[in-house]
């Protein structure tokens, strides 16, 4: 009789270890996936952002350079191009703008909604030869890049290395709390 026992709780106690390492196994495994998974998440990112960034720069240069053509009495024949040039910019940025904020936390949803609005009223501006208004705007959109820059960095877990520059209203979205 004690051999019957001492066998069953040797094989309950067996069954319990394979339990054990079968769960150790995969809680490990998962923490493995879900590094990877961050990983994957990371370098998506990252590579979102980049071109973000790249497009951008070249809608603030292309507004520019449209409202600048754009203004005073002596349009040249090239305004019309250099419109279609902004929009098209523009267009590019909203492209890489929806892509990034697929994988943006809050903060820096918030942050690319207020460039995405400073980049509207400057193609608005360009569009309608307000040189001054575009050239402001030029400086606060960059501004709003380096306040999502900030968001982003925070994001990757990496140090803020910079204050939060204020936007003015209605461009501010992060501290305002309106969308």
């Amino acid at each position: 009789m004690d051999t019957i026992w001492t066998g069953a709780v040797a094989g309950a106690a067996a069954a319990v270890v394979t339990l054990a390492t079968q769960f150790l196994t995969q809680r490990h495994q998962m923490h493995l996936l879900n590094r990877e998974l961050e990983h994957q998440t990371r370098a998506a990112l990252r590579k979102t952002y980049d071109k973000l960034l790249v497009a951008q720069r070249q809608s603030r240069e292309a507004s520019l350079r449209a409202a600048a053509q754009s203004s005073g009495t002596d349009v040249s024949a090239g305004a019309d191009k250099l419109k279609a040039e902004a929009t098209a910019a523009h267009n590019a940025f909203i492209e890489q703008y929806h892509l990034l904020n697929l994988d943006a936390s809050r903060e820096m949803w918030l942050d690319a909604r207020s460039l995405r609005d400073v980049l509207d009223d400057m193609l608005k501006a360009a569009q309608g030869g307000d040189t001054e208004a575009a050239e402001q705007l030029f400086e606060l959109a960059r501004d709003a890049r380096q306040n999502l820059e900030r968001s982003f960095r925070a994001r990757l877990g990496h140090e803020v290395l910079q204050a939060r520059r204020d936007l003015p209203a209605p461009y501010e979205k992060a501290t305002s709390g309106k969308v």
